[in-house]
């Protein structure tokens, strides 16, 4: 399969797998055998020994609960933590310390986002896409959020790259790509656009822009 697959197809496939409830190991666009076995389970459900239909298929599961709050924007955080935050600690626990900032910290039920990216570009599920989020004030309704590791005092005018890496910026883009491809996102936005503050370190809908 990954002699048919690029890379960027890859992780666009985990992607909608792990949104969908299946487990196909971290999104990384690599094919082994947790990625093979995710789209198998998701066949054999589904009555398809193919994976070509998934991204059609998982777009109507992934927001089928949806109707009222149909999802059209993207909104990018960061996790306001220093670049050696946790370093050499895998993103699992990374995500696995935030999830307990947002659980006994705040009292939420779950981690206020839907996806973390890490500072070597891999990223990593938080709450399940298919259930509202926790990230943006009376924004949370028809969003999706997605958190980069880093940001520590980080200004709203600041550049992309004062605090977050090429990696990242592959990552966040191939993601919003992804998201894009199974539903109508109309919208990719930064928390600063809702609050009054730095999140996520750079103005969103600029560095969009950028080639």
């Amino acid at each position: 399969m990954s002699a048919v697959l690029t890379k960027d197809a890859i992780k666009a496939l985990q992607g909608l797998l792990t949104a969908a409830g299946f487990d196909p190991g971290p999104v990384d666009g690599l094919w082994g055998n947790r990625t093979a076995s995710a789209v198998a389970a998701w066949g054999r459900e589904n009555g398809q020994s193919a994976p070509a239909p998934l991204a059609a298929k998982t777009a109507s599961v992934l927001y089928q609960g949806a109707a009222r709050y149909p999802v059209e924007e993207i909104v990018v955080h960061c996790a306001a933590t220093l670049p050696d935050w946790m370093a050499g600690r895998p993103l699992l626990e990374q995500v696995a310390e935030i999830r307990r900032w947002h659980v006994q910290g705040n009292g939420w039920r779950d981690i206020g986002y839907h996806w973390i990216i890490g500072r070597d570009g891999l990223i990593l599920p938080g709450r399940p896409e298919t259930q509202i989020g926790a990230h943006v004030v009376e924004r949370n309704q028809g969003s999706i959020g997605i958190c980069l590791i880093g940001g520590h005092e980080a200004a709203a005018s600041d550049s992309f790259e004062r605090h977050f890496t090429p990696e990242q910026a592959v990552t966040l883009r191939q993601q919003i790509a992804a998201i894009s491809g199974r539903t109508r996102i109309t919208r990719v936005s930064g928390h600063n656009e809702y609050a009054a503050k730095g999140c996520p370190g750079f103005f969103v809908p600029d560095w969009l822009g950028r080639p």
